[in-house]
């Protein structure tokens, strides 16, 4: 079973992968979090992510990506299923994620967009902080209370990104419209979308979820 789970930012996308990866034994492809550990290893392909990421500090370009992803499939056995959190996120990405599939002998079997409203987007990101020293992410209103608030793990000042900021929002919700909505229309098409309600809580999202698996196009 191979599924692609997306949404715009607020979503909870990432959540729902980790629990499809846990309840069904699926390795989980975020391709942010395994660009990072591949940035972590002495290797030239490392060293230039590293570079990208931390000194250049620009997007990573396709040809790493097609790179990264067919290292990261190779490593995965071939009977166990892959979730893909938040990628393809354009249909150039689309093009060499259903290559790389072809070529491990897999196929994408079901994909979910998990919609909300932009309101709600703006209303649950524009809530997230960040611990400057440990980078645990907190909640406004839950985990801490006032930006002045001091991280409850480490003790550090808490800092909001800039691109959650309502502004920040704004514009990667434009870029998920122009640029992630042709790759939904695309799977729609296909028949393999199915659409859940995000406004739910995340068990409820989940129940959706896991119910339309005997569905799913194997």
């Amino acid at each position: 079973m191979n599924i692609i789970i997306l949404g715009p930012q607020g979503s909870g996308k990432g959540t729902q992968a980790e629990l499809l990866a846990k309840k069904y034994n699926l390795e989980h492809i975020d391709m942010g979090k395994t660009l990072r550990e591949v940035a972590k290893s002495d290797t030239p392909l490392g060293r230039e992510i590293y570079s990208i990421q931390n000194v250049t500090k620009t997007l990573v370009p396709s040809r790493i990506l097609r790179e990264v992803l067919h290292l990261k499939l190779n490593s995965i056995p071939r009977e166990q299923g892959v979730v893909f959190d938040g990628v393809p996120r354009t249909m150039d990405q689309l093009e060499y994620i259903e290559s790389a599939l072809l070529e491990f002998g897999r196929k994408i079997n079901i994909v979910f967009l998990i919609s909300i409203p932009e309101e709600e987007s703006i209303a649950r990101i524009s809530k997230r902080w960040i611990c400057k020293k440990c980078k645990t992410v907190l909640i406004m209103g839950k985990d801490v209370q006032a930006k002045e608030d001091k991280c409850p793990k480490c003790g550090e000042d808490l800092i909001q990104r800039e691109d959650d900021t309502i502004e920040g929002i704004k514009t990667r919700l434009k870029i998920f419209k122009d640029e992630t909505m042709p790759v939904v229309e695309y799977y729609k098409n296909n028949g393999l979308l199915v659409e859940i309600n995000g406004i739910q809580t995340v068990e409820k999202v989940f129940e959706d979820i896991a119910a339309m698996f005997p569905k799913a196009k194997l």
